[in-house]
């Protein structure tokens, strides 16, 4: 750990919630280029990795403005960081699983790939007449770098994250 130590100790404690959600904005903000200025659709588990980060991003903020408008409340500050970390490896969780099931190493919910059958399928936009865009897989990379898909990046900075959160968290007990 004494390699972290700079990084560790660049911040104060009470601000690494902020840190953290800012790590979430920022995969978001990634998140949203590739889907808006890239014109890569997200799948039903893209999404769901999404709402992980927003949580992510909710709690740091709560944490964060918490702790600069109470400063009493800096003894809780690494509980706070754990609880944040949590969510970071659960996203990292979730983001593994679903790269596994874009590798083809699991089957992935019937709901969303082709191993299920076909795919559900909105039935107002059939109702309505709409055009709701195409029908988008859990189990095709829609972009991969390095032979890493999207998924696979997720998993690989939400676990970082985590890490050094749980590290932050741990230093924080022992001061």
């Amino acid at each position: 750990m004494r390699f972290m130590n700079p990084v560790l100790t660049q911040f104060p404690l009470t601000r690494w919630p902020l840190l953290l959600a800012g790590g979430s904005l920022m995969l978001m903000l990634g998140a949203w280029g590739f889907q808006y200025i890239g014109g890569y659709e997200p799948c039903a588990l893209c999404l769901d990795q999404r709402h992980i980060h927003l949580t992510v991003i909710a709690l740091g903020l709560i944490f964060g403005i918490a702790l600069t408008l109470r400063p009493s409340l800096a003894k809780f500050a690494p509980w706070m960081i754990f609880a944040i970390a949590a969510v970071l490896a659960y996203s990292a969780g979730f983001a593994f699983w679903h790269a596994g099931i874009e590798y083809d190493w699991w089957d992935g919910p019937a709901t969303c790939t082709t191993t299920g059958g076909t795919p559900q399928v909105d039935l107002s936009c059939i109702i309505n007449g709409t055009d709701c865009g195409p029908i988008v897989l859990c189990d095709e990379a829609a972009w991969t770098l390095l032979g890493i898909s999207m998924a696979g990046y997720n998993a690989l900075i939400s676990a970082a994250m985590a890490i050094i959160a749980t590290l932050v968290g741990i230093k924080g007990l022992k001061s």
